[in-house]
């Protein structure tokens, strides 16, 4: 904390003589002061970009330049906040001197060049950042990491499956809008995709003829949400297998090349391709397709904690059921250990030892063997995944008497692919709350899985003035992200308040742009409070919303009173 002696000094000396005159301003953007005065600068000194390349042998630093990808002929362009372009060359011929530019807010953007709507291993990097330029100093562009701007597309066989098939007919047709690539049977090539939107879906046409027959099969299906950066791995797969017969369907695994790699799989059923066998036991959520996740969310439990909805599992067979496995796994080690120490991570209920006291509790049936339905209550578990935030799977296996066999896996997900949290540390943030001198703190932790975008602050109080605000190097209302104000409609006006906020215990800019967590520590506004309380009985709001990079917001208000 910086000076805060000082600052409280001139907010006294600010609240002895409310109603004076205001102090004139100057505008820096009359007449020809605009081109002397309301200039910064923008250096490319220290511009240090790498490329994350589409491997599957993914690296745990995306700090790594890329083999194979000559950077320093990435075009670069610099614009302005209204799309005007200021400055464009090569990477590797970047300015050794500093861009002289009016203040504001300027996008540093990279390419490898151009997308085409679909073509064959023609991957495109970029990457963009966004600076604030402010009057008489030097901005320096430094750290850019391009990742993959198309989305990576390949088809494989499942090696059971592919010896059914003939090669000459079988083929897989991708397409995405008005571009398509058609993958013969024994093509290793990736196909790269142009987005067309941040969520996008590619429409498949599966054709195919079995050895030794002529009929010609077709198959269609979609793969949805499908982004920029990531390359969706797509193979045709035995969906089940049993006596007599299989099924055909699709598994697409995804990778996402980012700092994080996260790996998603979801399974998509075509139709009916192989005769099948009708008496395979049937594993089903009523009203929920088992082949995507779960979301979990916290308005699913009560005030008391309770959950309020159902996870009813029913499994149903034509023939007695000789086994039922239930297999749990998680990323959070945490909820694995818990659940371990209460029953065995893989269990099979149709033998087992497990007391049916703790399978009733944990929601599973009893006198599985021999039953032909039966249904799992994952709903009794629900306690367990609030507050382990992270992935749950289930996989079930059913196999009946005569050997016919079933699987299905539910995943769950808590605390994932939701908006930010916003925590007032020892508080309930919902309320108000009176400010008690050397004992209320206002510390603030956020958490943000899919990563900050912006964080504004709003400061609402009748008793603190523009002026004080002023002379404490604040605005009314303000980005985190650029350290800059922003009007109400969220748009920078190029006022800079860096100092002001780091005086007071903001966290600013990299500190907060692309984080996922922004500790107490590093959000931990209390000294504020201690200015507050010179200014007497009032009060005051701040008004906090943070936004990531998945679009969505979550708004919570510091609600403070200083009594009398």
């Amino acid at each position: 904390m910086k000076s805060v002696v000082r600052i409280l000094g001139i907010a006294a000396i600010c609240v002895l003589t409310l109603g004076a005159c205001q102090k004139d301003k100057i505008d820096y953007t009359d007449g020809d002061k605009q081109s002397t005065e309301n200039v910064g600068y923008l250096s490319f000194a220290e511009f240090e970009a790498t490329v994350m390349e589409d491997t599957e042998n993914i690296t745990t630093s995306p700090k790594t330049r890329a083999e194979g990808v000559d950077i320093n002929n990435f075009d670069v362009i610099v614009k302005s906040s209204t799309g005007e372009v200021k400055a464009s060359f090569k990477y590797g011929q970047r300015p050794t001197e500093p861009l002289a530019l009016d203040t504001g807010v300027y996008t540093v953007s990279l390419s490898s060049g151009a997308m085409q709507g679909a073509a064959w291993e023609a991957p495109v990097y970029g990457a963009e950042k966004e600076f604030v330029v402010t009057r008489k100093q030097t901005t320096n562009v430094r750290d850019i990491v391009c990742k993959l701007s198309n989305i990576k597309v390949t088809v494989g066989y499942s090696v059971d499956l592919a010896e059914q098939l003939d090669a000459q007919y079988t083929n897989m047709t991708v397409e995405l809008e008005q571009s398509h690539l058609e993958y013969p049977y024994n093509e290793t090539r990736a196909g790269y995709f142009a987005p067309v939107a941040s969520e996008n879906t590619l429409k498949l046409t599966f054709n195919c003829r079995y050895v030794g027959s002529d009929k010609d099969i077709v198959m269609t299906n979609e793969i949805s949400g499908v982004k920029a950066a990531q390359w969706r791995k797509i193979n045709v797969v035995v969906q089940h297998a049993a006596e007599g017969g299989v099924n055909i369907g699709i598994v697409c695994d995804t990778w996402t090349f980012d700092e994080e790699v996260t790996f998603d799989t979801s399974t998509m059923m075509m139709e009916v391709g192989i005769p099948d066998n009708t008496d395979v036991p049937i594993i089903n959520w009523e009203g929920h397709d088992l082949t995507q996740p779960f979301e979990l969310t916290d308005d699913m439990y009560d005030a008391d904690g309770n959950f309020t909805q159902s996870i009813n599992i029913d499994v149903t067979a034509k023939n007695p059921l000789k086994s039922l496995v239930v297999k749990v796994s998680s990323d959070n080690s945490d909820f694995t250990k818990a659940y371990g120490e209460i029953m065995p991570l893989e269990v099979d209920l149709c033998n087992t030892t497990t007391p049916s006291t703790i399978l009733g509790l944990m929601g599973y049936p009893t006198n599985v063997a021999g039953a032909t339905s039966t249904r799992i209550k994952l709903a009794a578990q629900a306690s367990m995944f609030k507050g382990n935030e992270g992935t749950f799977n289930y996989e079930i296996t059913a196999v009946d008497q005569l050997g016919a066999t079933t699987t299905e896996t539910l995943v769950i997900r808590y605390g994932q692919n939701v908006g930010p949290k916003i925590v007032w540390v020892g508080y309930d943030i919902k309320q108000q709350h009176t400010v008690i001198a050397n004992e209320t703190t206002c510390m603030i932790r956020v958490t943000a899985p899919a990563k900050i975008d912006e964080f504004i602050v709003e400061i609402v109080s009748e008793a603190i003035t523009d002026d004080m605000l002023e002379l404490a190097g604040l605005t009314r209302r303000f980005s985190l992200v650029t350290a800059t104000e922003v009007d109400a409609q969220g748009n920078d006006t190029g006022v800079n308040v860096a100092e002001g906020l780091k005086t007071f215990g903001f966290p600013i800019q990299d500190a907060v742009y692309g984080q996922t967590l922004i500790t107490e520590e590093q959000l931990n506004i209390t000294s504020f409070l201690e200015l507050l309380a010179i200014l007497g009985p009032a009060e005051h709001e701040f008004v906090m919303s943070v936004t990531d990079m998945a679009g969505c917001t979550t708004v919570e208000r510091i609600q403070l009173r200083i009594a009398e």
